[in-house]
């Protein structure tokens, strides 16, 4: 069983490839706005920034950060919006 196989199935998820920091994180911002209280994001990066933005920009706006991993050459970043559905 792979780390992907345990993650819940994403309400949205979004394509960062491509660009650098600040913008997976401006994108990330943005999809949240549009999820419900405990929808679940998935964020497809390629700037490696994001194994460590993802989880300080979770703490910082209380989002639930589940996983950041690599996959080829893409990190596949999971949060929670916070709030209960």
């Amino acid at each position: 069983m792979s780390e992907a196989d345990a993650l819940p199935v994403p309400d949205r998820t979004i394509d960062t490839s491509g660009t650098l920091c600040p913008q997976p994180i401006v994108e990330t911002a943005k999809a949240v706005r549009t999820l419900g209280a405990g929808g679940v994001l998935c964020v497809i990066a390629t700037d490696p920034g994001i194994a460590l933005d993802m989880p300080m920009w979770c703490r910082a706006t209380r989002n639930e950060h589940i996983a950041t991993f690599r996959e080829g050459k893409a990190w596949r970043s999971y949060l929670r919006k916070k709030g209960t559905p």
